[in-house]
């Protein structure tokens, strides 16, 4: 198929000519030559052939220029019969497609990615959303906005969306980002585009058909009986004195992380624990096991809050400096006691054993912050009850000394 490409002219019409192959600079310049012998041919591909934005592109000969016009046009000419083919199954002309849609989308202003990513992390804050979520919705959002930056929101396509979902790595810039990565990275640019729906910046969401990567039903790791009476044994020292109550509380209570820095000893009477600012935004009482209010007995006087890393200050709007000073003061307990510990497995432990001494799905959920449907996918069978009888035996030696232990019923 022979197409005439009017955009195209040749370079011999520059005052100085470009040696080939041609040189553009950072900018996309052209780096002139010193001599007149060379010459380049630049393709000029006008805004609707390449998704509403003009663009130019450098050929060493005329016959490779005018190839490639053409085959971009014949990839246009192709699209347009699709198009027009598929109005006509639904008795629509283009004048006709045209009124309907100037009736029915609205009108999308000319926004930036980069100005509608900052206005939306605004608006989550103004919405009180959790600075934990915040600060991932930032990172997910900034990787973004820098794979696509000075493009306007409306000329982002589903396409342009997949591909980037697809081309997202892990930490170390080369394994294959796994699906639960893409799932929560999907999740934002969800969020977002919404947002630019509500806005007026989008007629539609081109991440809203995606579907959202299948993830593999994966147990919550635990600890064995035996590896938490290591643990115990290890933090009940005077080395890990500043975390062990909120070691204590996450073992057999089941506290999320972000649940303790707000902790106040207060908080604990008549064999609860008493959670007022929760993940979920909705208070529950946690009924401590008596395991628990035997290792608790000795800190019965104490006041103030429960979790204190030495050297962090507490802020009760963002309390990610207390989590992360746990988190690392957990893992140097883990060294010392020689128990690999995977993220969350405290909380993760606490709620099996639970529903394994009780086989009460319902109640264990209430008792955890969870829904049936989430215990029941990952925890219920986990363990046995005689696993959970060994658990709610590790008591310590007297309830005056949290020192030594006897693991015994």
């Amino acid at each position: 198929m022979s197409i005439k490409c009017p955009f195209l002219r040749s370079s011999r019409s520059l005052k100085n000519h470009i040696r080939p192959p041609v040189k553009v600079d950072q900018n996309k310049r052209l780096i002139r030559s010193p001599n007149g012998r060379a010459k380049c041919w630049r393709l000029n591909v006008p805004a609707s052939l390449n998704a509403g934005k003009k663009r130019r592109l450098f050929f060493k000969t005329e016959k490779e220029a005018k190839d490639h016009g053409a085959a971009l046009l014949e990839a246009h000419v192709a699209v347009s019969v699709d198009l027009i083919g598929q109005l006509k199954k639904r008795g629509l002309t283009i004048s006709g497609a045209i009124q309907y849609a100037l009736r029915h989308a609205p009108i999308v202003g000319e926004v930036e990615l980069s100005e509608a990513c900052s206005k939306f992390l605004e608006s989550r804050k103004a919405k009180n959303c959790k600075p934990r979520y915040l600060a991932v919705l930032k990172s997910d959002l900034d990787a973004f906005e820098d794979e696509f930056r000075g493009r306007r929101l409306d000329s982002l396509s589903k396409a342009d969306v997949e591909r980037y979902l697809a081309s997202l790595t892990s930490k170390d810039g080369e394994t294959p980002a796994t699906p639960k990565t893409r799932r929560n990275v999907l999740t934002s640019i969800n969020a977002l585009m919404n947002f630019a729906v509500e806005q007026g910046w989008r007629g539609e969401n081109p991440a809203g058909k995606i579907p959202k990567p299948i993830l593999d039903a994966v147990r919550p790791e635990i600890l064995l009986p035996e590896q938490v009476a290591l643990l115990l044994e290890a933090a009940s020292g005077a080395e890990f004195a500043d975390i062990f109550p909120a070691v204590l509380l996450q073992l057999f209570a089941g506290p999320r992380r972000s649940e303790l820095p707000h902790l106040e000893w207060g908080h604990i009477r008549d064999r609860y624990l008493r959670l007022d600012l929760t993940k979920t935004r909705q208070p529950r009482a946690v009924e401590l096991p008596e395991t628990l209010q035997l290792w608790l007995a000795p800190f019965a006087r104490r006041k103030g809050r429960i979790l204190q890393p030495i050297g962090v200050g507490f802020d009760p709007k963002d309390t990610r400096g207390v989590e992360d000073a746990y988190t690392y003061r957990v893992s140097q307990l883990a060294a010392a006691a020689k128990v690999p510990l995977s993220k969350n497995v405290f909380r993760h432990t606490a709620i099996t054993y639970r529903e394994a001494a009780t086989s009460d799905l319902l109640a264990t959920a209430r008792w955890a912050g969870h829904t049936a449907a989430v215990l029941e996918r990952h925890y219920r069978g986990a363990a046995t009850r005689a696993d959970a009888e060994k658990f709610y035996s590790l008591h310590p030696a007297s309830a005056g000394n949290v020192v030594s232990m006897a693991a015994g019923s």
